[in-house]
């Protein structure tokens, strides 16, 4: 039997994560045995970013790279897959403990050493194109964000916690979120669609460029839930005006190569806009704390980056080269589903200022997280349709 590719295990990996999020959502609703909620949530978060945007993104980028993958990459991947299930599974059965450390920190290296690959490769010939520029400033991120953990790692040691400790956790999602996926996943966009010929627009590379270094200070506005200094507002809000001026600037200017690119990507692109405006939002003191009070909002933010953006892209491009045209009536269900979990992840916590409420609001969650693990499988079961005929034959 022939063994199965990587990118194969990526849309796998993406049903055991969907799956992961059904019984996350489904402890919400009842009863869990012995089951620990932290436990499986920490395992969900940890496989999602190694397991499928990773991995899915790590792919990708090889494959627009190289002509021929080069051997390390297969370590890459390989390492990615035994850390993202040695996490998966230490997670959910002990918590932060010694082998779930280990492996998160093996993931780390794993990242780094990525990273470094891709940093090299991008400096020998692509810098100068939009893509090369999203890419090594994605790149930057992987390694700015790796010092979220190690700075864990001292406060634990330490004895400090609280503010600290929940700032350092930020500070990692961030520069994972709103650096190397965002990141990586436009590069991919501009490969495949611009064919880099707003590459010598100097109005684009100006505008990316303001693009890319506001998402660094960005990081400031997940430190607004503790009230600091006036001087860390306004550079998170300034820093906020600027990602979302420059991110519509730049959407100006390639709006007409919109009309050839799925509706994927369409939607990844709308749920970018929603995040910039989302993000200036914020900034305003009484909706900065009102949001940080409110879990289902946050949970929605995260997901508005890697159900709403990084996803669509990866599923998209996936399609599109193995020529999986038949994808588009599962692609369909995702994006409605992927509308409807946000719609109502930012719905209710503005009804509930109202004083109303969505009747079953957790079930509806526990339903679309149902269907999104039916349709990572649906997408998975199309790596196995040519050995299915073969044996059918």
């Amino acid at each position: 039997m022939k063994k199965l590719s990587y990118e194969a295990w990526a849309f796998i990996n993406f049903t055991v994560l969907a799956l992961f999020g059904v019984l996350l959502r489904y402890m919400m609703n009842f009863p869990s045995g012995g089951l620990n909620y932290l436990n499986i949530l920490h395992a969900h978060s940890h496989f999602a970013f190694a397991g499928w945007t990773f991995l899915g993104l790590a792919i990708l980028i090889v494959r627009h790279l190289y002509e021929e993958e080069p051997e390390a990459f297969k370590w890459v991947f390989l390492a990615t897959l035994i850390c993202a299930f040695g996490m998966l599974l230490s997670f959910s059965v002990q918590g932060y403990k010694a082998v779930s450390i280990l492996f998160s920190t093996l993931f780390l290296i794993v990242t780094c050493w990525f990273g470094a690959l891709i940093y090299r490769k991008i400096s020998l010939g692509m810098k100068k194109t939009l893509s090369g520029k999203l890419l090594k400033a994605g790149a930057i991120c992987i390694f700015i964000s790796s010092l979220g953990p190690l700075a864990l790692a001292v406060f634990k040691a330490s004895g400090h916690s609280g503010v600290f400790y929940q700032n350092a956790i930020y500070f990692y999602l961030h520069f994972q979120l709103n650096g190397w996926m965002q990141l990586a996943a436009l590069a991919l966009l501009a490969i495949r669609y611009l064919k880099e010929d707003a590459a010598g627009n100097k109005s684009t590379r100006l505008w990316t460029n303001i693009f890319i270094l506001s998402s660094f200070p960005l990081f400031f506005i997940f430190t607004l839930w503790v009230k600091p200094p006036s001087w860390i507002i306004y550079t998170a809000s300034l820093a906020a005006i600027l990602n979302a001026w420059s991110w519509f600037m730049i959407l100006g200017r390639v709006w007409h190569k919109t009309r050839q690119i799925p509706a994927l990507v369409k939607m990844a692109l709308l749920a970018i806009s929603v995040k910039v405006i989302f993000q200036i939002l914020i900034c305003y003191p009484p909706i900065g704390e009102w949001t940080f009070l409110n879990r289902n909002l946050i949970i929605g933010y995260v997901h508005l980056i890697t159900l709403g953006c990084v996803t669509p892209m990866l599923i998209s491009q996936f399609n599109e080269s193995r020529k999986r045209e038949g994808a588009k009536t599962l692609d369909r269900l995702y994006e409605l589903s992927t509308i409807s979990y946000l719609v109502l992840l930012f719905t209710q916590p503005l009804l509930t200022l109202l004083g109303i409420t969505i009747p079953h609001f957790q079930i509806y969650l526990l339903t679309i997280s149902v269907l999104f693990s039916l349709l990572g499988f649906a997408y998975s079961l199309r790596f196995f349709q040519p050995a299915l005929k073969k044996v059918g034959t």
